[in-house]
């Protein structure tokens, strides 16, 4: 006994199909679905046979060796098979005014020899290729008036799950199983790339409405109060759809349907509307009082915040901005692995927990952490609040952060302790270093008119210390300290630190004091293996700074090629050993010591 899609399967249902499966013989696996459907008498909440469902049963019936399955006969999106009249399409250039055209002539598929050549027809030229379409469908080619093929359409039963359509029909689960047939997707629109007819594609887009409404109904015995369709705008920029009156309203979230489960593949689509009936608000809904859904109402109710940055109209300096090196690895996140993550974010989360007391601040510090994981633009307070829980979680997460009391040195030991679990190796590595961050004003506590590594030049920026373990099993990031300029000691900046919240006794300390207090307060606590110290040559120029390291590490600094050095054994170069040289000199001197050069190319991994 199993669960397949929702139904509980028993040895008699196993029965029943290998049953039908003799009687039936001549059927294909559409037909055998439908056949199951009504010895099971398996109904949806809207009195339609559950098809889809019984096919995916017995598909998996078949796969687990219960049953032998007729094989599949419909047409794939990239395979070999072609109509015989592909190559006769003519792909001479279609060109001139809308009017020599029109009226357009609209051939609806019906057989399977117009399936195969429709199929091949967007496999051949659509950037998607041929979808499989499941279900109720209808498929369209349409030619100028001289019989000139100019483009093709499909449309299928809507997705169940849509956020953007969900909120603003605001039907709950019942209602969308009720009216969900009512609902068109646009799955596929091609005009033929050698067609050049200004306006072409917007006609076309209404016209295929008006035939839509007429043969939908006839095929299926519904109506069609709505129709919808996906666009892709970092390709296209829909144009075509606002011009033929359709609407924007909201973007789809990244996932596809693969093997009856959901897949996040993170490229969200534009989703376009086109409402035929304003008034199925109050009909699903039952009340009258419902708004009708017009253009206006459309506009007042997009969702700002789901505006796609990435659009075909970006400029090429916000792309290489972008841009990135090496690609990420392949990762396809089910809707499952989106919600074990979660999971696993509360539970880090309540490791925590102890040092807040309430559950209030506990909350408002996996509010801030998972804005700190998000693709939040800026990571600031207000913007992580605003994108993630609304206007009036700004005052609240404010406050946690400027008032709200933890103990830091409990949380940074915990943390350590977590690392050490994962990390600790005897081969550890122990980086140190300083990075900035460009601010652009000077409310921020620590900015100052100092050199900014980020951006290669003297800048307003803030300044932090930083010490990272890494070794075979990862790296992350154990503590760190904001560096404050000596400026902000001085009699003038009282009243700044006082606003900021710094410490009466806080005192000034360079970056490289900084480092050894952190580094001192890490090795003291011996939780990480390793003996190998790692630094940049703002570090390793400081002699002071390399004599404090502790006696019992080796390290490995960066240095100038302006710094003078000493030779132990010179050779017949003994002035190497007694005046020492530069750097940039030594590496002049042939035959004296064995230097080998490699690129690194940046953030890469050696």
């Amino acid at each position: 006994m199993c669960v397949i899609r929702g139904r509980r399967i028993t040895p008699s249902d196993v029965k029943t199909v290998q049953e039908l499966l003799l009687e039936k013989s001549c059927l294909g696996r559409w037909g055998l679905a439908l056949e199951l459907c009504e010895r099971w008498q398996w109904r949806a909440a809207n009195g339609g046979w559950k098809s889809r469902a019984a096919l995916a049963i017995l598909v998996e019936m078949g796969r687990r060796g219960w049953i032998d399955l007729p094989a599949s006969t419909r047409w794939r999106a990239g395979s070999r098979v072609r109509g015989p009249m592909v190559s006769d399409w003519s792909t001479e250039a279609i060109a001139g005014s809308l009017k020599r055209y029109r009226p357009l002539r609209w051939e609806l598929v019906r057989t399977a020899e117009q399936r195969r050549q429709w199929g091949a027809l967007l496999d051949r030229y659509h950037y998607l290729g041929a979808p499989g379409m499941v279900g109720a469908n209808l498929k369209y080619f349409v030619y100028g008036q001289a019989g000139q093929l100019l483009g093709a359409l499909g449309w299928q039963s809507a997705v169940a799950h849509l956020g953007c359509r969900d909120r603003l029909l605001e039907w709950n689960q019942a209602q969308r199983a009720r009216y969900l047939d009512r609902l068109v997707n646009n799955v596929r629109f091609l005009v033929l790339p050698w067609v050049k007819v200004r306006h072409l594609a917007s006609v076309i887009l209404n016209e295929s409405v008006r035939l839509l409404q007429r043969d939908w109904p006839q095929h299926y015995g519904v109506p069609v109060w709505w129709v919808e369709s996906f666009v892709d705008r970092q390709r296209f920029r829909g144009t075509s759809y606002r011009a033929a009156n359709w609407e924007p309203i909201g973007w789809t979230r990244g996932f596809a349907k693969r093997h009856g489960s959901f897949v996040h593949h993170g490229q969200r689509k534009e989703v376009s509307v086109y409402v035929i009936e304003p008034r199925m608000r109050r009909w699903i809904h039952g009340d009258v009082r419902q708004p009708l859904l017009t253009r206006a109402f459309l506009l007042a109710q997009r969702l700002s915040e789901e505006n796609q940055p990435l659009t075909k109209r970006m400029r090429m300096k916000q792309i290489i901005k972008l841009w990135e090196p090496k690609l990420p690895p392949k990762c396809e996140l089910s809707v499952e692995d989106i919600e074990t993550v979660g999971k696993e974010l509360s539970e880090f989360v309540s490791l925590f927990g102890a040092t807040f007391g309430r559950v209030e601040p506990t909350e408002l510090f996996e509010l801030y952490l998972q804005g700190l994981l998000s693709n939040t633009e800026r990571k600031n307070v207000e913007a992580i609040a605003l994108k993630l829980d609304g206007p009036e979680r700004v005052r609240n997460l404010q406050r946690f952060l400027s008032d709200y009391q933890w103990d830091e040195s409990w949380m940074r030991a915990e943390h350590w302790k977590l690392c050490a679990e994962s990390l600790s190796d005897e081969e550890g590595v122990w980086s140190i270093d300083a990075s900035e961050f460009p601010k652009k004003g000077m409310a921020s506590v620590g900015v100052a008119h100092q050199y900014c590594g980020a951006l290669g030049k003297t800048a307003n920026c803030q300044s932090g210390v930083f010490i990272c373990y890494s070794g075979p099993k990862g790296h992350a990031l154990l503590d760190s300290r904001l560096y404050l300029p000596k400026k902000w000691f001085e009699p003038e900046w009282e009243e700044r630190r006082e606003q900021c919240h710094i410490p009466k006794e806080t005192t000034f300390q360079t970056k490289q004091e900084l480092a050894l207090d952190l580094f001192q307060r890490l090795s003291k606590s011996q939780p990480f293996g390793g003996r190998w110290i790692a630094c940049d040559c703002s570090f390793g120029n400081n002699e002071a700074f390399l004599e404090a390291l502790p006696k019992d590490f080796y390290y490995l600094a960066e240095i100038s090629c302006t710094r003078k050095v000493w030779v132990k054994t010179a050779g017949t170069q003994p002035k190497l050993q007694t005046e020492g040289c530069s750097v940039e000199q030594l590496l002049k001197v042939k035959h004296l010591l064995n230097w080998q050069t490699h690129k690194i190319a940046e953030g890469e991994k050696v």
